[in-house]
């Protein structure tokens, strides 16, 4: 009787679990996403206003050059990344690399996040790497900043040599 509980029972988690990888599936990758962080340094916070623009948003390991033209209701954002400082000399490679624009309300809270960059699978660093995207506007939206997660790497003779860059918005 024990042997036949015990055989429901893994059923049943079994079951859950292939569900519950359905479910995380079917959020196509929404499931990890920066809604509702609060971007708190106003000097990574860029101001939306009409017509075009462009700009440097800078930390110390990447830089991001763009140029916008916002409508009320698209954004076309276009620009490049850059490594920066000992990062754009010391390695190589990207393993891989994901560059997001946040859109902000009033109070830097996240309402939305593109994807406008990826790279990955040992990448040269080939600088800058461009991107070129048409956006429409979440409503609300005041400011845009970004976020980043990647891995670079150095390649010599038979010794790599690793080093994971991130800056997510709080």
């Amino acid at each position: 009787m024990q042997a036949h509980l015990r055989d429901i029972r893994f059923i049943m988690v079994a079951f859950l679990l292939v569900i519950a990888v359905f479910a995380m599936a079917g959020c196509g990758g929404r499931l990890f996403t920066y809604k509702g962080d609060k971007v708190t340094q106003q000097n990574l916070m860029v101001v939306l206003k009409d017509g075009n623009q462009q700009g440097e948003w800078k930390t110390n390991e990447l830089a991001i050059k763009y140029q916008y033209q916002m409508t009320p209701e698209i954004l076309k954002f276009a620009g490049t990344v850059e490594l920066v400082g000992g990062f754009a000399i010391g390695f190589n490679s990207v393993n891989h690399l994901a560059v997001y624009l946040l859109f902000l309300d009033n109070q830097g809270i996240v309402i939305e996040n593109v994807l406008i960059y990826a790279g990955q699978n040992n990448l040269s660093i080939p600088i800058p790497m461009g991107f070129e995207r048409t956006i429409p506007i979440p409503e609300g939206t005041q400011s845009i900043s970004f976020a980043y997660d990647g891995e670079l790497m150095d390649l010599k003779n038979h010794d790599t040599t690793t080093y994971n860059i991130w800056l997510s918005p709080s």
